[in-house]
């Protein structure tokens, strides 16, 4: 917040730099949107009903930078996520290809879109599983960052001090929160200490040329979804769970290729030493080695057309039936996007396809109209439909939802 301020109180003395051409520039964008959801069936109540302010300023001279994001939140239904809240703040150097990035921000690998396979050290904000955009979900890290880069190749080493881990809703009053056979969870997240012994660091190399790219990455890091063990059930009627973490290693590499009106995307990693949970939770989670493999295609066939299709297959090596993961389990992604009205109008659907539960989806359909450069209105639709694996959870949170945006 120090930093911030510091920003804050440079403001004035850097519009004043600017017009006496000292070099340094000065620049802010930001937007206010309100958003707010209804339960498609039953009784109609609201699954989520919050208003955001954003405000995004950074200052540059010559090859350094800082930049600051912040959010203001109000949320009256779930009161923690009300308030003003740090979202990034980093200072960048540049020079001959060298590049050193200190601070909050968000960290972004490979190429797959929407799924995480070698994308592992920016976790995800479940505070509302996948009901929101995909970037807002993404919880920015404390890292230093160390690249070099050149027209054909881009090094860069990751050193994350304190790692950030996925947020699991437990409040009651969240229609999102976990829940088993209608019993909430009293959640213990044993979170790693902050110490220099449980940092994350990794190093990814990737290679820009004719009509291919590819990328090769290495990664020693944590299981940043949580395991979880049940312990039994509180005096208040909840399900008692441990959430556990443990160090991993992962490596992979992703290839990207344009054929015409496609682009072909591969991505592959191992996680070594991964925690699983078993299937009835009673016991400990256990170790075991898996492999992520994910192959997609785009398709932009003209008049503002965008098709991109992928397909995620995990497999858990030594397996044993009491684990709570299958041996072998696939995720198909959709996503389908057409503008109309001279770009004004934006209509797409985005889906997911759980392959190893016959029937499960979440399909979100969106209908994004600006009224002007700065204001959009957003209608959309959100499908639910499982009877097992992880969107059964939430088979009765199908919802309506509205947006309104501002920007500047």
């Amino acid at each position: 917040m120090k930093f911030i301020s510091f920003l804050l109180l440079l403001t004035p003395f850097v519009v004043c730099a600017q017009d006496n051409d000292t070099g340094v520039k000065f620049r802010y964008k930001g937007f206010i949107d309100s958003y707010h959801a209804v339960r498609s069936s039953g009784d109609w109540d609201y699954m989520s009903s919050r208003t955001r302010a954003r405000f995004e300023s950074g200052l540059e001279k010559g090859n350094t930078s800082g930049f600051v994001s912040l959010n203001a939140v109000y949320n009256p239904i779930v009161s923690r996520q009300s308030g003003l809240f740090l979202r990034e703040a980093y200072m960048e150097h540049s020079n001959k290809g060298w590049g050193v990035k200190v601070g909050r921000q968000i960290v972004t690998w490979g190429i797959a879109d929407g799924v995480q396979v070698t994308d592992i050290i920016s976790p995800m904000d479940y505070s509302e599983f996948l009901a929101q955009d995909y970037d807002d979900i993404r919880i920015p890290v404390n890292a230093i960052r160390v690249s070099y880069s050149n027209m054909y190749l881009k090094a860069e080493g990751i050193f994350v001090p304190t790692p950030e881990f996925y947020v699991m809703p437990t409040e009651c009053e969240n229609p999102w929160s976990i829940s088993l056979n209608g019993m909430y969870c009293q959640l213990h997240n044993n979170i790693p200490e902050r110490k220099i012994a449980n940092s994350e660091y990794g190093g990814r190399v990737s290679a820009y040329l004719n009509n291919i790219d590819f990328s090769l990455c290495a990664l020693r890091t944590w299981n940043k979804m949580p395991a979880f063990r049940l312990n039994g059930v509180t005096s208040e009627k909840m399900l008692d769970i441990d959430a556990y973490y443990d160090p991993m290693t992962m490596v992979g590499a992703d290839l990207s290729t344009s054929l015409g009106k496609f682009v072909l995307r591969a991505e592959v990693a191992e996680y070594f030493n991964t925690l699983v949970s078993t299937r009835n939770f009673a016991t400990a989670p256990v170790h075991k080695n898996q492999t992520s493999a994910l192959v997609g295609l785009d398709w932009y066939p003209g008049n503002d057309w965008t098709i991109m299709l992928q397909y995620n297959h995990v497999y858990t090596a030594d397996y044993s039936n009491d684990l709570s993961d299958y041996e072998h389990t696939g995720m198909a992604t959709m996503n389908v996007s057409k503008a109309l009205l001279r770009n004004t109008l934006k209509l797409g659907a985005f889906g997911r396809f759980d392959c190893a539960n016959d029937g499960a989806f979440f399909i979100r359909f969106n209908a994004d109209y600006h009224l002007t450069d700065e204001i959009a209105i957003i209608l959309g639709y959100d499908w639910f439909n499982a009877e097992s694996g992880m969107f059964a959870y939430y088979k009765d949170n199908s919802e309506l939802w509205f947006k309104a945006k501002y920007s500047f």
